[in-house]
């Protein structure tokens, strides 16, 4: 931005000057604001409130994605129900919407189904692009890798199958 394009009164008018309070002042300017604020947030529309509880979601699960460690109560399915809850909708009309069995859905909800691609992209689009499709596979990455690195059975069952390695000192 050039500020020599801005008039000098737009560059004042960008400013704010602290004004001196008296503590008693402060605390009703504090109380008034927290009025308005408790009054706009009660009288947010629907689609506001969803708004606002969709990107709440979004952001848990950026944390938890970004996080290193792994929680076995946040998977997929737990954010998938979340994701459900905040719309007020039986599951069953969410399966309608998503176009897949409301068994199938049960099962992605109860965790005894790993949702596929088709589900990424689905709900993706379902949310009107908001969470992406990258957002619900990371989820399902980070359950899966975390199986692979805890399954000892499994990695003694496949370290067997390994007949040599890279020779190198630490």
């Amino acid at each position: 931005m050039n500020l020599d394009e801005i008039a000098p009164e737009e560059v004042v008018d960008g400013f704010m000057v602290p004004a001196k309070m008296t503590l008693e002042q402060k605390r009703r300017a504090d109380g008034q604001l927290a009025r308005i604020r408790q009054e706009r947030f009660a009288n947010r529309s629907e689609p506001e409130k969803v708004y606002g509880q969709l990107l709440q979601l979004k952001i848990q699960m950026e944390d938890y994605i970004q996080q290193d460690t792994f929680d076995p109560k946040k998977n997929f399915a737990y954010f998938l129900k979340s994701y459900i809850e905040l719309q007020h909708k039986k599951k069953a009309e969410v399966a309608l919407e998503l176009d897949i069995h409301k068994t199938k859905l049960s099962q992605l909800l109860s965790g005894n189904r790993a949702p596929s691609e088709d589900i990424f992209i689905r709900l993706e689009f379902h949310s009107n692009r908001f969470i992406s499709a990258r957002h619900w596979f990371r989820l399902l990455v980070k359950q899966q890798e975390n199986y692979m690195m805890t399954n000892t059975s499994l990695r003694n069952k496949e370290k067997k199958h390994v007949k040599g390695h890279v020779a190198i000192e630490f």
